[in-house]
């Protein structure tokens, strides 16, 4: 079993934990722009410590850095709307065709834009990872959503720019740039994305008034821990493609981490579960075993 393999699956299980948070401040109708606007500082500071720790170089790699500066803008509009994309949908609706949608869109990417190829039990493990969603999602799920129109829309929008920002982190990875460095470019432009929102949303003037009215001490925990393990699963999916892993497979195996959410919502929010989806549990472990 490969490095980046291990790796990957370790920034995947991060992930899926972080995005539960996710969940937590849309069942408690906290902001969705200030949300992700905490959960960006918390990460420059992350970031920005490692880059230091370990000397890595943050000027000079030109249109690269555009690129993951707008990669991080991106990366707020989908966070920020994730949050009301899940007070629409359940976790069970939302994250399977999520994470059905992001991976299809990276295989696609990766043999095209990265000249990928796969072995033949890694097309397996591929197309496996892809039936996950599949399992997750019934047709008697319609009648438990809020407004499930909405909630599919904003579920396409969301998985189109999540694949955006991974092959973004892809290209910087391949064009050198240092992987910290690349973390620390990122998660600045998740910053500016997520100030330029709460402008779009409020106004200049209405920033500091939405600061003060809805920085609650849920908000900014849930925000902060949400910002440490998203800063761990965004660079292993980093140091992965490092080593080595090609942008379809980290991105299926980072695609699995959609169990979590969903368990954890069943669990605290008794969401809906039945067969199906402990059947998607096992074929996300075949899925890994055929990637591994």
């Amino acid at each position: 079993m490969e490095l980046w393999f291990i790796v990957a699956v370790c920034g995947a299980i991060a992930a899926g934990v972080s995005n539960f948070f996710f969940k937590i401040a849309a069942k408690n109708n906290c902001d969705a722009e200030l949300f992700i606007f905490y959960s960006s500082l918390t990460s420059i500071l992350i970031a920005g410590g490692l880059v230091i720790l370990w000397q890595e170089p943050v000027f000079g790699f030109g249109a690269v850095a555009i690129i993951l500066l707008g990669s991080g803008f991106i990366s707020a509009a989908s966070g920020s709307l994730k949050v009301y994309a899940l007070r629409y949908i359940d976790s069970t609706i939302y994250f399977p065709l999520f994470k059905l949608l992001t991976p299809a869109l990276a295989i696609v990417a990766g043999v095209t834009l990265f000249s990928e190829s796969f072995s033949v039990l890694e097309w397996i493990g591929l197309g496996v990872g892809l039936l996950v969603p599949l399992m997750l999602i019934s047709p008697a799920e319609n009648s438990r959503q809020q407004n499930l129109t909405m909630g599919l829309v904003l579920v396409l929008i969301t998985g189109l720019l999540s694949a955006l920002t991974a092959v973004a982190g892809k290209y910087a990875v391949d064009m050198d740039v240092p992987v910290f460095t690349t973390l620390l470019l990122t998660v600045i432009g998740l910053g500016f994305g997520s100030i330029g929102l709460m402008i779009y949303k409020r106004g200049v003037r209405g920033i500091s008034s939405l600061i003060q009215t809805e920085s609650s001490p849920l908000l900014l925990k849930t925000a902060t821990a949400r910002a440490i393990l998203i800063s761990f699963g965004v660079w292993a999916m980093l140091f992965a493609f490092s080593l080595g892993g090609t942008l379809s497979v980290v991105q299926t195996i980072h695609s699995m981490y959609i169990l979590i959410p969903i368990v954890l919502a069943v669990i605290f929010y008794n969401e809906h579960w039945n067969w199906q989806k402990g059947v998607a549990i096992g074929l996300s472990v075949v899925s890994l075993a055929f990637l591994g």
